[in-house]
């Protein structure tokens, strides 16, 4: 556990990262061209992608550890990455890992608004179908069911009409 492994550990994360935006770019896709089905195989993607994001973020954690150890701090638990950035002498070290946590943070970022807008899309593409819905159901006020008074509601002209005819 050290620098270098921490290095090795955010180009992982970076590599995830961008694995991550290219099925959220695919996903916009998906659901304006409506596809169901390529939309469940995507999320189900999606969720190994995470998951291996997941072990990546705890290897991280322990990687920070082993880097403030290497620099012959005690890690404590609210030190954020940029802290032990600060902390590193060797300038080469500083600048790979200031670079790689800068693309980190704008891959934070894009994948932030894609996931936004994917949201958004699935919202509005279930609000249609809301909508498509009660167009062929018809409003909601109608009652679906029989009483004593139901045919003459329909009926609003001259004498009042039996539901059913007695005479069948």
């Amino acid at each position: 556990m050290s620098i270098q492994g921490l290095l090795t550990t955010l180009e992982t994360l970076t590599d995830i990262h961008e694995e991550m935006l290219q099925l959220a770019r695919e996903k916009v896709r998906i659901v304006v061209e409506n596809r169901v089905e390529e939309l469940v195989a995507l999320t189900a993607k999606e969720t190994r992608v995470v998951a291996r994001m997941e072990d990546c973020y705890r290897t991280m954690t322990q990687e920070t550890a082993g880097g403030w150890a290497e620099l012959g701090m005690a890690p404590r638990p609210s030190v954020k990455l940029s802290d032990l950035i600060q902390a590193v002498h060797r300038a080469d070290r500083k600048s790979e890992l200031t670079e790689l946590a800068k693309k980190l943070r704008g891959q934070h970022e894009e994948l932030k608004v894609l996931n936004e807008r994917n949201q958004l899309l699935v919202r509005q593409s279930l609000e249609h179908i809301q909508f498509e819905l009660d167009l062929i159901a018809g409003p909601y006020d109608q009652d679906v069911t029989y009483s004593p008074n139901a045919g003459q509601q329909a009926y609003q002209g001259g004498s009042a009409r039996r539901m059913f005819d007695t005479r069948a």
